[in-house]
């Protein structure tokens, strides 16, 4: 199988103001009008996500249950960039996965690409990053966890041909105890893939 190239983009920048769940549906959402036989595909990381790597969200109401500014895994934020690269290169497997299955070609070449934003992720464990910062946290600690992700069909002028969107999180938390550290976001990573290679196609 031909390995996709993942662009990654992690600016530490300013976050964007609106909560991280603004664009996005809980409910899977598309546009794409005409079945797509060969695409190029991006994945890139999201400017607040990107942020939250190193830091708290910006706006205080993103922060969620945090009980001080090192408190990254109840504040949403100190996630690591290492870790936002996993979940990068997992969704770059999934989708490559799911259009061959679909019959969708990926191709550097390909008029129209296919970009994918990770806009939120929640881990289900702390990740490395946020134990680091808070000494309280362990690896025993859980939470709900999941992801966000917006996607549009570029034209080779750039121009958007059709959007995509889906957020998934677990919502019980007998489940989560069972979970590692991004299981929940890796599932909602894998629906997103499927769903998004079955409107494309």
């Amino acid at each position: 199988m031909r390995r996709l190239t993942t662009t990654l983009i992690i600016t530490a920048g300013l976050a964007f103001a609106s909560p991280a769940l603004a664009k996005s549906s809980q409910k899977f959402k598309s546009d794409v009008a005409a079945p797509i036989s060969t695409v190029k595909v991006e994945v890139v990381i999201g400017e607040d996500l990107a942020w939250r790597a190193d830091n708290l969200p910006e706006n205080i109401r993103d922060r969620g249950h945090t009980r001080g500014l090192n408190d990254g895994f109840g504040g949403n934020g100190f996630y690591g960039e290492r870790d936002l690269n996993i979940l990068a290169e997992r969704m770059e497997r999934q989708m490559a996965k799911r259009l061959e299955k679909e019959g969708v070609a990926i191709s550097d070449n390909a008029s129209q690409t296919l970009r994918i934003t990770l806009t939120d992720a929640r881990p289900t464990r702390p990740t490395m990053k946020q134990m680091s910062k808070s000494s309280g946290l362990s690896m025993q600690s859980f939470a709900l966890g999941g992801a966000a992700f917006e996607g549009e069909i570029l034209s080779p002028s750039g121009e958007t041909q059709g959007q995509l969107s889906y957020a998934w999180y677990e919502n019980d938390i007998h489940q989560a105890q069972y979970g590692t550290t991004w299981s929940d976001a890796k599932r909602a990573i894998d629906r997103f893939a499927k769903k998004a290679a079955k409107s494309i196609n």
